[in-house]
């Protein structure tokens, strides 16, 4: 039986696929889409301070309370 094993595991390393690109590509490809999400970040860095902000008019003090009467 463990001849049948080994001569079973010869033949499997005959069979090997080929990668559909060279290696290199694959990091290179996942370094591209790195720097693409980096580059959205980026694009959209001051994008919380802006809708975190109280917009005037609106009836909000600071701390996003009603300001109707200064009380809590």
């Amino acid at each position: 039986m463990s001849m049948s094993i080994v001569q079973f595991a010869a033949e499997g390393e005959e069979h090997l696929r080929e990668l559909p690109m060279p290696a290199y590509l694959y990091a290179v490809i996942a370094l591209a889409l790195f720097a693409l999400g980096l580059a959205v970040l980026w694009f959209f860095r001051g994008t919380a301070a802006k809708l975190g902000q109280p917009g005037r008019g609106h009836g909000h003090d600071a701390h996003g309370h009603g300001s109707e009467n200064g009380h809590h």
